[in-house]
């Protein structure tokens, strides 16, 4: 059993208990995934098994596209409609036409990203978020990110909601990314739903269920 499988994450379960699900299912321990998804994500999920494990750097390098709903006015402490709320503002409508501006200036963009306090990112041996749970403030430096592309799906103004897509390189956090726009726009933001679409190469028209899962489903190397 070396090769990959293409599963489509459901919301509500981390990335690490789909690893686990896998190797109880296919009896097998040497499994890993290349980049995390958000429990709240869902989406393609590249998972390594046995020898394909080695590939793990170059997978994980890969562009990433996402599609992604913003919703507007309301911020939280993880930076998704998940967390705590920290802030909100009154309500109010804009016009579209400004709004697609502000999502294409970060179109072809690289610059650099603050990371969220809630994420996995390790700071003298510990993760972000056990800090952030904590209450416990540290310095997070920020990293260059590049937006490959991103484009305007359509604003939903009833729903106070934007929904765009979005391809970036690795270690781009969308959180930030939405945060960055909603401050471009004038105001605050949080991620209401996040898909991963693609990683490279691979489509999430690939992917399969979490229960379809079975060693006959894995690409084998000589396929990859």
């Amino acid at each position: 059993m070396d090769g990959i499988l293409l599963v489509d994450k459901p919301a509500g379960i981390t990335s690490h208990k789909v690893i686990e699900i896998i190797r109880q299912k296919l009896n097998i321990q040497r499994v890993g995934h290349a980049g995390t998804l958000d429990p709240l994500a869902t989406g393609l999920l590249i998972i390594m098994v046995g020898k394909a494990t080695k590939l793990s750097n170059q997978l994980i390098s890969q562009f990433k596209t996402y599609e992604v709903t913003i919703k507007l006015f309301l911020e939280t402490d993880t930076g998704d409609v998940t967390g705590k709320v920290v802030k909100s503002e009154k309500e109010r409508k804009f016009e579209k036409k400004p709004i697609q501006e502000i999502i294409k200036s970060f179109d072809n963009y690289t610059y650099w990203q603050q990371p969220p306090l809630y994420s996995a990112i390790k700071i003298k041996g510990r993760k972000l978020y056990q800090y952030a749970r904590k209450g416990i403030k540290v310095t997070v430096p920020p990293r260059q990110v590049v937006i490959k592309s991103i484009k305007l799906v359509n604003y939903e103004k009833e729903k106070n909601q934007i929904n765009i897509i979005v391809e970036c390189s690795k270690g781009t956090y969308v959180r930030s990314l939405v945060k960055d726009i909603a401050e471009k726009i004038g105001t605050i933001a949080t991620v209401s739903r996040l898909r991963r679409i693609s990683s490279g190469s691979f489509r999430i028209e690939q992917a399969i269920k979490i229960e379809e899962i079975k060693e006959e489903k894995i690409i084998s190397l000589k396929d990859i």
